[in-house]
């Protein structure tokens, strides 16, 4: 087998009936995602004593401020029941607080303490070096293209969603 075919046979997708992972998309995007969220995770279970679900409540509440659970879950596409044992470990190590939404009592609210902005703050540079070590393998416009299909994939994945949502009622 020539070069040229060897290349051509290496970068052929695979047939219809078959699906390859390694040339699946929706495969690397997860295992991309979980392989940085894990490098960021043990780095912060080890520096904090927070892990992956934790960080990400921590650093939506920081983003978005106050939220219901409800909203939580919304944010970060994690199930309701990691939220709520997160939620409560939080609690628990002081960083979230939840209360009563003051204009519905009926709905709970958390919110990060002083102590958990404080710890966010912290977090936010290490957050921001790991993430521009993995992307410096990257050019500045690739890094920008990356950017803005990945937004334009999590609209599509909000159109799923509400299409999902809509299918279920």
């Amino acid at each position: 087998m020539t070069t040229k075919q060897t290349k051509k046979n290496s970068t052929s997708r695979s047939p219809p009936d078959k699906l390859a992972l390694a040339e699946f998309i929706p495969n690397k995007l997860a295992v991309v995602a979980n392989r940085l969220s894990q490098s960021i995770g043990s780095l912060f279970e080890q520096k904090y004593g927070i892990q992956i679900p934790e960080w990400r409540i921590l650093m939506t509440l920081h983003s978005y401020g106050p939220l219901a659970p409800s909203e939580v879950v919304e944010h970060t596409s994690m199930d309701k029941g990691r939220v709520s044992r997160a939620q409560r470990r939080l609690v628990e190590l002081g960083l979230v607080a939840a209360s009563n939404d003051p204009r519905d009592g009926r709905r709970l609210v958390l919110f990060l303490t002083r102590t958990g902005m404080h710890m966010c703050a912290a977090i936010i540079p290490e957050a921001r070096q790991t993430e521009a070590w993995f992307l410096s393998v990257l050019s500045e416009q690739e890094r920008r293209a990356l950017d803005r299909a990945l937004s334009r994939l999590l609209a599509r994945s909000r159109e799923l969603r509400s299409n999902e949502d809509a299918a279920s009622v």
